[in-house]
């Protein structure tokens, strides 16, 4: 019965193909870069490689319906029906994260205004608002938290710049968001295909772009 759910699961995910060979999972937190490494990959090597983006099992029910099962469950099964397989987080800064993510929602969510009226206003009420909530954003670590069931994680490497481990043949990567310049090389070697970088969302590039590099260039960590 187990089997047959992870079936399905693959089905909906877009995985039934029995000609795929080699998936790349994209499994992080949100507002780490992953959509610049989806887009990267998919228009690099697309002929090479199925993408699967995902953050977490309340994304995978929203977008699937699937209920009831993992994600490391599915990478294991597509490892145990024989592909190839690789799973990439990215790790980001937690208070430039948290930033990121605050902004993302500034104006509906935490304002219930308009973009363009939310432009208008004074950094340090979004200050205020964004001290206020600090301790209610998220600050997951998918490599600790998501996987730590599958493996138990090495020494970053600081001259690569990257982490790889190798785990019932699955390959398990943890990048930085900080070396982004750095991707296509670190792909491209570990891929063996090679990856362009395609800078996708930003927060730098949105509407309220101007908004968060006064807020970012004037916020101070608070002693507490």
């Amino acid at each position: 019965n187990r089997l047959e759910l992870l079936k399905n699961a693959n089905s909906k995910i877009g995985l039934s193909d029995a000609k795929i060979k080699n998936i790349v999972f994209v499994y992080t937190p949100p507002k780490v870069g992953s959509t610049t490494l989806v887009s990267s990959i998919r228009l690099s090597a697309s002929y090479k490689f199925s993408v699967i983006h995902l953050h977490d099992e309340e994304m995978l029910y929203v977008l699937t319906g699937v209920t009831d099962i993992t994600i490391s469950e599915i990478i294991r099964y597509n490892k145990y029906i024989g592909r190839n397989i690789y799973v990439i987080d990215v790790y980001r800064e937690p208070l430039e994260r948290k930033m990121s993510e605050f902004f993302d929602k500034l104006a509906s969510f935490h304002f219930n205004n308009t973009t363009d009226k939310v432009n208008k206003y004074n950094v340090n009420r979004l200050i205020v608002r964004f001290n206020n909530i600090f301790t209610h954003i998220a600050n997951g670590d998918h490599y600790f938290d998501k996987m730590a069931d599958v493996i138990k994680p090495n020494q970053f490497d600081f001259e690569k710049k990257y982490l790889i481990q190798k785990v019932f043949d699955i390959s398990y990567i943890k990048l930085r968001l900080r070396d982004s310049a750095n991707w296509d090389k670190i792909l491209s070697s570990i891929l063996g295909a090679e990856i362009t970088i395609i800078k996708d969302y930003e927060t730098d590039k949105t509407p309220l772009k101007d908004l968060y590099q006064r807020f970012k260039s004037t916020y101070k960590i608070p002693s507490n």
